[in-house]
């Protein structure tokens, strides 16, 4: 259960985060196309972000060459599930969610050089001082409560594969 609430709370403070900085920008919410509060692209990537940062650990690196191996290997990683993501939302759902065409150094209109180094910091910021602290809290969650927010996020899954297909 561990796993799974870690996905659905990243993917509702991904949800967060982009409301906040759409917000911010004066434009129009566009975070995902589910209907509730999450946008799973972010669960999916923190998971990730988890399991890179514990098989360098085991590496047993110097702390800073760990996070500059960590940073480079994120970038690459979260690029390629921005770039995997879009395509694959496009042809599933036939939407765009988002377009860096307008941003200097985008390489498709699905990545940017630009948001990709803001995933590596933030990465570090997530998994070496955010993390660490919320874990506690994600492992304290009642096996009910966390099932019962799988279910909402399943039917809305659900519910939006039937939507677009």
């Amino acid at each position: 259960m561990y796993l799974i609430n870690i996905f659905l709370s990243y993917s509702i403070i991904g949800y967060l985060f982009e409301l906040i900085v759409d917000l911010i920008l004066k434009i129009k919410p566009s975070s995902g196309i589910l209907f509730g509060p999450w946008t799973p692209i972010y669960g999916f990537g923190v998971l990730i972000m988890l399991f890179i940062k514990n098989k360098l650990q085991k590496l047993n690196l110097n702390k800073v060459l760990e996070i500059i191996i960590f940073f480079f290997i994120i970038v690459i990683t979260l690029t390629l599930l921005e770039q995997l993501g879009g395509v694959l939302l496009a042809k599933l759902f036939h939407k765009t969610l988002w377009d860096y065409r307008n941003l200097k150094f985008h390489i498709t209109k699905y990545i940017a050089l630009e948001t990709s180094l803001g995933w590596g910091l933030g990465s570090i910021i997530i998994a070496y001082v955010i993390h660490p602290k919320f874990k506690k809290i994600l492992k304290k969650i009642p096996f009910l409560i966390s099932s019962l927010v799988f279910i909402a996020f399943a039917i809305d899954v659900i519910i939006t594969i039937f939507k677009y297909i």
